[in-house]
């Protein structure tokens, strides 16, 4: 409170007004402070009323802000998840309608004509579900995977392609453990085949300018960074590869400090292997190369130890597959590369790779094509895998004029390895065992036999694929029956692949006109093969029946509308059967699209609860207490009237009052 000095009766009247005034203009200050207080509401309006109270307000806003952000990331994902879950509602219902007609259409108790007509109402589903797969929410396309901006299914060659990619949009959100918004359609529908998975390890070399992080390292771990030390012959120095790029780098560094003890000693890639560092010191001299305490770069390059006269490589480093790999260094691959055949939908392509130089360029030549395959390497990093992305399309990788490039890859579709699981999109194939004699009971072998091959002279040989599992089982059973029969393999007759395109061989020297296949015992087997047919020349080629197709909702939709067109009830059995999966798989998308909702709406419950603890706390530090600054406001006017009243009794005072 504003006081009159008690020295001012002995100070000139001018200090005694100057202090006066200066207690009166505080006075007004802070009545003037509080006004702007109680007008704002806040008792902190700029940083120089309370830097540390300002600093903590300037925390709260930004933190405030950012929950308000969240809340509405959230409030949007679960907009989001809401559509996308509706989105998937209504593919089911048009997929159990699917079923629905598909299970009406088997047996014999429906006509060809009945079956054409539901095909047109099956096809008209087809453009419905893609329509679906391309719904889109406020500009987001909710099954284009973390490519939401693009429509994630195209039409292409008379099927559809997907274009999306990844598994989802994400957003802040506050979680721990962030999860995506949208799904991606080869989630939901199953836009993309799992085959052709590369059927062979390409393992390939390193060379100078492979990278250290492309290396699985000797102890599969990778290649970390650090310093290592190099002892030769008892002089020992450090060598810091922290700044080391690619094994080019690791060599010159290893080589520079070895050299200055042993200027013979060389560093360089193992020429046989390929796959690991080879340290040869000269004379009788040693390296000694250790790890400091806390790395292991020594023991991820596979060099910890003693090399000498006996020891000269390290360990195997295993370099993965990339793209900027040279085709030169794949293991097994003949170079240049040859031209392999690719079909998809109908269109037929053959391929020349031999200007490819590395794998990047092989990448390329496959998606110039269009016609829905792309080539990837799988999460291993060992080999490549040919996906095809348009679903209604069957896609089959060969082999031209005998050429071996794509087997060398280990991408051929019809290979001595491919599953007879995968036959005929899943199918597989029908093969008879452990048939019975109906009138005793006993096994009977002959009732086995798939089906019979009649040779140009009449030789015939019974087939049984009891135990088949791979296509090479069934060119060994084929083979092992001829040979049983008295047949010369290879000279006269011999099971194979086609040198040309994709299929079961079977080629007949034997003197006569026709080589036929024929079923036995009602076997389904030779069909399934592709093998039922006879010919004339000296070459019976089956068809391929190892064709890869998308296993997708609308795949199977296609096919099914295919089998009522054409009137084939296994087709239709099949493909109905096929959307059981799809059934499953919407089931399970819906499922992950609840959860996800449900995490989103607790988290918007726990966002919002943070958000008014910190608006509580905020208020605390920056919200004026009114009942407090009223009573401070009375005062400080009271405080000012006295000051007034006090100046003006003292500012009257004469030396005339003292005198008396």
């Amino acid at each position: 409170m504003s006081s009159i000095p008690s020295n001012l009766a002995r100070v000139p009247n001018t200090l005694a007004s100057s202090i006066m005034l200066n207690s009166l203009n505080r006075t007004n200050q802070s009545l003037l402070n509080l006004q702007v207080q109680l007008a704002s509401g806040q008792k902190i309006n700029r940083p120089s009323d309370s830097a540390a109270e300002a600093g903590t307000i300037s925390v709260l806003d930004d933190q405030i802000e950012r929950r308000t952000q969240r809340i509405r990331n959230i409030g949007h994902g679960e907009s989001v998840l809401n559509t996308i879950d509706s989105a998937l509602g209504d593919a089911t219902n048009m997929l159990l309608e699917a079923k629905e007609i598909g299970l009406s259409q088997v047996g014999a108790t429906s006509d060809k004509a009945t079956r054409k007509s539901m095909a047109v109402v099956i096809e008209s589903m087809v453009n419905e579900m893609v329509s679906i797969a391309n719904r889109k929410y406020q500009g987001i396309h909710l099954f284009g995977g973390s490519a939401s901006g693009k429509q994630p299914m195209v039409e292409l060659l008379g099927g559809w392609k997907y274009q999306g990619e990844g598994n989802g949009l994400f957003t802040d959100m506050g979680l721990p453990r962030p999860f995506p918004i949208t799904v991606g359609a080869d989630q939901a529908f199953g836009v993309k085949s799992t085959r052709v998975e590369g059927s062979r390890d390409l393992d390939p070399q390193m060379v100078g300018s492979t990278r250290l992080q492309d290396l699985n390292g000797a102890r599969g771990l990778g290649v970390s960074k650090g310093t290592i030390t190099v002892d030769v012959d008892g002089v020992t120095s450090a060598v810091d590869l922290s700044s080391a790029h690619d094994v080019q780098d690791v060599i010159d560094a290893l080589e520079a400090a070895i050299q200055q003890t042993d200027p013979g000693a060389v560093v360089q890639i193992d020429p046989v292997t390929g796959n690991r560092l080879e340290i040869i010191p000269s004379g009788g001299s040693v390296v000694t190369i250790t790890d400091l305490t806390a790395d292991t770069i020594a023991a991820d390059l596979g060099i910890a130890g003693a090399f000498d006269a006996g020891t000269t490589t390290g360990q195997d480093l295993d370099p993965k597959l990339t793209e900027m790999t040279p085709v030169t260094s794949l293991s097994g691959v003949t170079v240049p590369l040859g031209t392999i055949r690719l079909e998809n939908a109908g269109q037929v392509r053959d391929l020349d790779l031999s200007g490819a130089e590395t794998v990047r360029d092989i990448m390329n030549a496959v998606d110039s094509l269009n016609i829905g395959i792309r080539v990837e390497i799988n999460e291993a990093g060992d080999r490549l895998n040919f996906v095809n992305e348009l679903s209604g399309g069957a896609m089959s990788i060969s082999e031209v004029a005998g050429g071996t490039t794509a087997t060398e890859l280990g991408v051929r579709s019809l290979s001595a390895s491919t599953l007879l699981s995968d036959f005929n999109n899943g199918r597989g194939v029908s093969i008879e065992s452990g048939n019975s004699d109906p009138v005793t009971g006993l096994p009977d072998p002959d009732r086995d036999v798939d089906f019979m091959i009649t040779l140009k002279d009449g030789t015939e040989i019974e087939v049984d694929l009891a135990g088949a599992i791979t296509v090479q089982d069934v060119l060994d059973m084929i083979n092992d029956a001829a040979i049983a029969e008295g047949v010369a393999v290879p000279a006269d007759f011999e099971a194979g692949l086609a040198a040309d395109g994709n299929g079961i061989t079977l080629t007949d020297n034997t003197p006569g006109t026709t080589t036929s296949v024929t079923k036995m015992n009602n076997s389904g087997a030779a069909a399934d093969l592709g093998l039922l047919g006879s010919t004339d020349g000296a070459i019976l080629t089956g068809e391929d029946r190892a064709t890869v197709a998308v296993d997708s909702v609308i795949t199977n939709l296609m096919a099914l509308a295919k089998a009522l067109k054409s009137d084939d009830s296994t087709g239709i059995e099949f493909a109905t059967a096929k959307l059981e999966d799809d059934l499953d798989r919407f089931a399970q998308v819906r499922g992950e699209v609840g959860a996800r909702s449900r995490r989103l709406s607790d988290a918007k419950i726990r966002e919002e609860d943070m958000q008014i603890q910190d608006m509580s706390l905020k208020s605390q530090v920056q919200d004026l207490d009114f009942t407090e600054a009223a009573m401070r406001f009375a005062t400080l006017e009271q405080q000012l009237l006295a000051g007034l009243q006090t100046t003006s009794r003292v500012n009257s005072l004469s030396l005339l009052d003292f005198l008396r």
